[in-house]
């Protein structure tokens, strides 16, 4: 991901790592979430068009989703939201029926 020097991490956002990731303190969590999102390769666009979705993985430390949208108040990016990195692995798990 190129580099975001204006990256803005919400304090919903720390909270949400320190509950779903790690419990770190909020200046550590918020230096992580920053980090992880430099060195994330995998960024998409939702299909609303305005927010973007950046998965980090392994080697990382952690492996979360981060979601960031453009504010116009602040003028650049802005990470609302994070989330586990394997959501997608749970559900498969979930959707499977036992075996009878």
């Amino acid at each position: 991901m190129p580099l975001l020097p204006d990256l803005f991490v919400t304090p919903h956002a720390v909270e949400q790592f320190q509950q779903r990731i790690a419990p770190l303190d909020a200046a550590k969590a918020r230096h992580v979430i920053l980090a992880g999102i430099r060195q994330a390769t995998d960024v998409r666009v939702l299909p609303d068009g305005a927010t973007l979705r950046v998965r980090t993985r392994r080697p990382f430390p952690f492996e979360f989703r981060a979601y960031c949208t453009f504010d116009g108040q602040r003028g650049h990016l802005v990470v609302v939201t994070v989330v586990r990195g394997d959501s997608n692995v749970t559900r498969k798990h979930k959707r499977k029926r036992p075996a009878e």
